[in-house]
């Protein structure tokens, strides 16, 4: 048995019951605890004694958890954000009570279809036609390559319009063009 075998199999239940104190989540647990095993096998600390290794794996999860909770964190007020806007946009663009009633239903379906989708392809959505962000700048925001945002835009926008209706999808394409209006 390999040391890193040694090590994985004597920490992972510690480790992932200590993730999980801290966000509550078995799979993301389960997420962090790999992600803290893949970096310690790629840096090469599987040579520290085993006292300053498990201070080391549990200080890695417990950041690791941090940095997650903080993201959550930014992401739920990303979209408290939009959710302001587009209450913003109601107020703003809707004249008669019916058409508000109905153009509200239509935004309640877009807003329900973006939150399902994966939280990386709404993050890109939400940059890019809430905040009307071009791909270059959400790029530079969410620090990945164009491309890889250009991905991520075209599954988000393929996913959306297999559950939204042409006229929701043609609404959801037309609001950064009202936002930056």
């Amino acid at each position: 048995m390999s040391d890193f075998d040694h090590i994985f199999r004597k920490y992972h239940n510690l480790l992932y019951l200590y993730a999980n104190k801290f966000v509550r989540n078995e799979s993301i647990s389960l997420d962090i605890v790999q992600d803290v095993f893949a970096s310690i096998w790629e840096k090469g600390k599987l040579e520290l004694h085993d006292e300053h290794l498990k201070a080391y794996l549990f200080n890695a999860v417990k950041n690791s958890c941090f940095n997650y909770l903080k993201h959550e964190r930014v992401v739920q007020d990303h979209q408290q954000r939009n959710i302001e806007r587009i209450m913003q946009l109601e107020q703003k663009y809707y004249k008669s009570g019916e058409q508000s009633l109905i153009e509200k239903e239509n935004l309640d379906k877009i807003y329900k279809a973006i939150n399902a989708l994966s939280v990386i392809n709404r993050e890109v959505i939400e940059l890019s036609r809430f905040e009307g962000l071009k791909n270059k700048e959400i790029a530079k925001k969410l620090k990945l390559p164009v491309r890889t945002v250009e991905t991520r835009l075209f599954r988000a926008l393929s996913e959306l319009k297999e559950k939204l209706s042409k006229n929701n999808l043609r609404i959801l394409l037309n609001i950064c063009v009202l936002i930056k209006s």
